[in-house]
């Protein structure tokens, strides 16, 4: 017995069967008491509790300033960064002032400096400063250019990217045509100011187009592109943002002709207050001494609050250079990209603008043909890269290519380079110079350029081949009448004019112009006698003189190839015996001289106002037009260009044009020496807007990309 206890507690000792009890297993599950699915059993908490929503509310749009990530429900409390609708529509209520709103635009839509080429302004430099900035009696270029960025239109051209000219709506968004062709009616937005912040209506566009006729453009003669269309009774209010017109004839072009600076709209409550108008003196009946200026004493310098374009004018050093910077209440959405653009206007010298372009100093520099090698070049190789020995004449012109860190291209123009023929000259007191006996009653009534054959005599005496192949440098293609290439019922004209100076002295022989031998007494003036010596009319000497008066030629400073121009055919006049001359003059004189008439040949040009043959075919030669100041009247010419400007019948219209040109070149009034196609070089960080042959830049348009590090960021 004591054997079995003793082995019993030795067995107990070393543990026997009284092992512990397992750990239990986990229960999984909710531990949180304030989830819906809470388990009071779990002993280890899942993650798998849930809960009923909590509604968090805030703002729940990500673009809003105080945008709350968290919330459920959108409260209606979000708040923007303001743009330029906001600030507009703030303005339009009332909530801001004209210098908050004008702050506030300035902030949003500014182009912000990032770099090191000055990429939020463009300089330019050109020859010709501006002659007024009044759209209504401007039509000279270098006023055009800057019209068109001051001031706004109904509708305006540009390009659409594949090298054609569109018409676009601006201020109008539409409009609709009466049955019989005569009547518009016009929609205009409802959200354009002014830059001095005057709400834009129709009664300012019916006051700007009557302003215009009104007014008639006295120095420019602009106006006849609207007189032609409507008299001022046939423009009618109807309410803020319609009116109509009504025309004295059907013209399928009439709204191409109001996308030129003439249509443009100007302030009608600021010009009135800035009008001018003198009564006349009832003590001296016999003279009406009434004048009506119609404001353009105000707005010849486009003052603030003229106009609605994008950009306004901030300085004009005349001669020197005009600054135009942002119109911040533009109505066209988007922001700035060129905050400043200067155009010095008178860097007569090429070799100035040639430096200034390529050292950097300007963005463009109205570069001459014969600086383009130095820009671009004709990929002879094929390679794509300029290597030694491509080809510098640049003969293959549509073919250009670009040297490094320039963009050059070929563009064709609807640019017409002509010479005006004066038939009723003035002398320097503007009086008019009658030295021709044209009814043979011993009276002078008339100038010398009136007689069709000395006009006739003078086209023939130009070398039109050494002008486009040789002054032009191959820039000017033939062409031989008033329409361009490529434009309708340009078939109807052919080749007449050539250089012949044979032909040309005989022209002069015919009509009784005999050489006269005491040049030294000729002049441009009414009292200077020149008798003609017959005893030698069969040895005649080349420095005789042929006419009565010296032809004065006029040609402008800083537009070299007007200036060889001149010089080539008055050496050829020379040479049959036709005393001329003439010096470059600055652009004012040469405008001046263009409107009082004071010249007999004046080199210029003509960019079209409007897409149809009539815009060249008027001008040039209508009677009741007399753009070019030339005092051409032919009756006959009159009548056929009416006729062609009204037809709707193509086929009819190009007979009447034809019909025109037979008449035209036996009764000529203009050297038309060619039409434009040439090459543009510019700057690879300048990012133009679409190419249209039509009309000016407007630089809103235009952007310039920033160099950082010597690179440029971004792409056009």
């Amino acid at each position: 017995m004591c054997t079995m206890m003793i082995a019993s507690v030795m067995a107990g000792c070393l543990g026997g069967d009284d092992d512990p009890e397992p750990e239990p297993e986990p229960v999984m599950g909710c531990m949180d008491a304030t989830a819906n699915n809470y388990d009071s059993t779990a002993t280890e908490d899942d993650g798998s509790c849930t809960y009923d929503p909590v509604e968090v509310l805030g703002c729940m749009d990500s673009a809003a300033t105080n945008y709350n990530a968290d919330a459920t429900t959108d409260d209606g409390s979000c708040t923007y960064p303001p743009t330029h609708a906001s600030v507009m529509a703030g303005y339009a209520d009332g909530t801001h002032t004209y210098a908050e709103a004008w702050a506030a635009l300035m902030d949003i839509r500014e182009c912000k400096e990032t770099g090191t080429n000055n990429p939020c302004e463009i300089v330019s430099m050109g020859y010709g400063d501006a002659a007024t900035l009044d759209p209504h009696d401007a039509y000279d270029s270098a006023s055009g250019d800057v019209i068109e960025n001051v001031y706004d239109t109904l509708y305006r051209y540009e390009g659409d990217g594949n090298g054609n000219a569109i018409i676009v709506p601006r201020l109008a968004t539409s409009h609709e045509v009466s049955a019989d062709m005569l009547t518009y009616t016009f929609t205009l937005r409802d959200d354009v100011y002014f830059s001095n912040g005057d709400h834009m209506t129709a009664e300012d566009v019916v006051y700007s187009w009557e302003r215009v006729n009104e007014y008639a453009s006295p120095e420019s003669h602009v106006s006849w592109i609207t007189e032609q269309n409507f008299e001022t009774s046939g423009l009618t209010l109807i309410d803020d943002t319609h009116f109509s017109v009504t025309l004295m004839q059907p013209y399928a072009g009439f709204v191409s002709t109001i996308a030129y600076t003439v249509g443009a709209v100007v302030n009608k409550d600021m010009c009135e207050a800035n009008r001018v108008v003198v009564a006349d003196d009832p003590a001296t009946t016999d003279v009406d001494e009434t004048s009506d200026d119609w404001c353009h004493g105000w707005m010849d310098e486009a003052p603030l609050g003229a106009g609605t374009g994008a950009y306004i004018l901030d300085t004009w050093s005349r001669e020197d250079k005009i600054i135009m910077t942002p119109n911040w209440m533009h109505w066209d959405s988007g922001n700035y990209n060129i905050n400043k653009f200067t155009e010095f206007t008178n860097v007569d010298e090429s070799q100035t603008r040639l430096l200034a372009f390529q050292d950097g100093e300007a963005d463009f520099g109205a570069l001459n043909f014969e600086d383009l090698p130095n820009f671009c070049y004709i990929d002879d190789n094929g390679n794509g890269m300029f290597d030694a020995g491509e080809d510098a004449a640049l003969d293959d012109k549509p073919n250009i290519a670009s040297k490094d860190g320039y963009i050059c291209t070929y563009r064709e123009s609807f640019t017409i380079t002509l010479a005006a023929l004066n038939l009723d000259p003035n002398d320097a007191t503007e009086t008019p110079i009658l030295n021709y006996d044209s009814d043979g009653d011993g009276t002078d009534d008339a100038n010398v350029m009136s007689v069709p054959a000395v006009r006739t005599a003078i086209a023939y005496a130009f070398d039109y081949d050494t002008a486009r192949r040789v002054t032009y440098d191959n820039n000017l293609a033939p062409v031989y009448g008033p329409i361009p290439n490529g434009f309708l019922y340009d078939e109807s004209q052919y080749e007449v004019f050539t250089y012949d100076l044979t032909h040309a002295e005989q022209l002069l022989e015919d009509a009784g112009f005999v050489r006269q031998y005491d040049c030294a007494e000729l002049a441009n003036n009414n009292t200077v006698m020149v008798t003609d010596d017959p005893a030698t009319t069969e040895d005649e000497t080349a420095s005789a003189c042929r006419l009565p008066s010296i032809l004065r030629i006029m040609a402008n400073e800083g537009n070299d190839y007007r200036i060889a121009m001149a010089a080539q055919i008055e050496q050829a006049l020379g040479s049959i015996g036709v005393a001329t001359d003439g010096d470059a003059k600055p652009w004012a004189e040469y405008l001046d001289m263009y409107y009082t008439g004071t010249f007999e040949i004046r080199f210029s040009g003509w960019a079209p106002d409007y897409l149809d043959p009539d815009n060249y075919w008027s001008p040039f030669a209508a009677s009741s037009e007399d753009v070019y100041g030339t005092g051409y009247h032919n009756a006959a010419l009159d009548a056929l260009l009416q006729d062609a400007k009204v037809s709707t019948d193509d086929t009819v219209r190009l007979d009447l044009y034809s019909q025109a040109f037979d008449l035209w070149v036996e009764d000529p009034n203009m050297i038309i020496v060619g039409q434009g196609n040439g090459i543009g070089a510019k700057h690879n960080d300048i990012c133009s807007a679409p190419w249209a042959a039509i009309g000016s830049a407007h630089w809103f348009d235009y952007d310039k990309l920033p160099m950082v590090d010597g690179a440029l960021v971004g792409s056009c």
